[in-house]
């Protein structure tokens, strides 16, 4: 999310809606999808036919409760007053899930209101036009909305987004005041320990690459972890990702970070936020189901359901190791392995295995 306490929200419609629109099942079905240059000549060759007027990448800007919102309409003719969302795709339009339809709706809808305001009209003509880029087919969605149900619409996407957003530039404040002060958990280092944590915290200010080789029994795990945290401040950073490749060095990580923790003052809070990322074989509640809500209770409604428990995730005083995101997922009937990958965006410490850099 852009934007921090003195400086105005800005936001593109596509990530407005995908944070704050999405509703719906986990659908993880396969689905046959155009490459992205296929995509990309898709879009022209609609746009293309679209006749005189028509013009096409339409930008729209607007302000919403004090958030910049902003993005490009894939086409937009004046004369017709008909605004265009086009999505590509391959086979049976019907196979097009109703999560994803919902979510293409949205964006269509929130376009319309910034049209509405930007050129000053009541209403306006929305047409979601599918395109199969394998049969040349378009398949097309239309509605009239008026200017008002539209702006509607667009404040209660943009009170949702912006109530997130206040608090993790909060969250970021504390967060930020903690680390510079960060405090090491023992007397004092173990021998070189020193010499690899400020070459770490060096590194890690400049937003160097640093490959290092260190022997058994050097502290390694804090020696790494307590100066990459202390320099998260001063090098504007998001996150820190600890990847190994052993469980049990995803473990150390994890009691690395509890003796941080409880070396720092006891009557301030603690507002670092960890995750723990396990496979998910490890984490399925019910392996025997498929990743769709027609087979999984927890797929289910998996979105409609996700605010909340999202947000009471980002309040835990504990860390979100495997048991303790397993037991706010189960409050919340969604699943915690895909409950996981949405907090991977919302935490500063993310401890996983290495594979997930590359697989993901």
């Amino acid at each position: 999310m852009t934007g921090v306490a003195d400086t105005p929200l800005k936001v593109a419609v596509r990530t407005l809606c995908e944070f704050a629109a999405r509703t719906g099942d986990l659908d993880f079905r396969y689905t046959p999808a155009p490459s992205a240059e296929e995509g990309i000549a898709g879009h022209q060759a609609l746009q293309a036919r679209r006749g005189y007027g028509y013009k096409s990448e339409y930008l729209l800007t607007g302000e919403c409760l004090g958030i910049s919102v902003s993005g490009r309409a894939d086409g937009y003719h004046p004369h017709k007053n008909r605004l265009e969302e086009i999505k590509t795709h391959r086979g049976d339009v019907s196979r097009i899930r109703e999560h994803q339809r919902a979510l293409h709706r949205a964006q269509l809808r929130a376009y319309g209101a910034l049209l509405c305001r930007q050129e000053n009209r009541k209403s306006v003509e929305l047409a979601l036009v599918y395109y199969d880029t394998g049969r040349d087919k378009e398949t097309e969605q239309t509605e009239t909305a008026t200017a008002a149900e539209l702006w509607q619409e667009l404040e209660t996407l943009c009170g949702i987004y912006k109530a997130w957003a206040e608090q993790e530039a909060h969250h970021r404040e504390q967060r930020d005041a903690r680390l510079a002060s960060l405090t090491f958990p023992f007397p004092d280092f173990r021998p070189r320990q020193r010499q690899l944590a400020e070459t770490v915290y060096k590194n890690s200010v400049k937003g160097g690459e640093l490959l290092l080789e260190a022997p058994t029994g050097l502290g390694k795990t804090l020696g790494t972890l307590f100066p990459a945290l202390m320099a998260m401040p001063k090098a504007g950073q998001d996150r820190v990702f600890y990847l190994t490749c052993r469980n049990t060095a995803r473990q150390l990580a994890l009691d690395g970070v509890e003796k941080l923790r409880s070396a720092q003052p006891k009557n301030e809070p603690w507002p670092l936020r960890t995750l723990e990322l396990v496979a998910k074989d490890d984490a399925c509640e019910h392996p025997d189901k498929a990743c769709h809500g027609e087979s999984c209770p927890l797929a289910k409604g998996f979105f409609d359901r996700l605010p909340d428990a999202r947000a009471e995730a980002v309040q835990s005083k504990e860390p979100l190791n495997q048991a303790n995101l397993a037991t706010i997922a189960a409050g919340h009937d969604i699943c915690p392995y895909f409950l996981a990958q949405e907090m991977a965006r919302w935490c500063d410490l993310v401890i996983g295995d290495v594979n997930r850099l590359f697989d993901q």
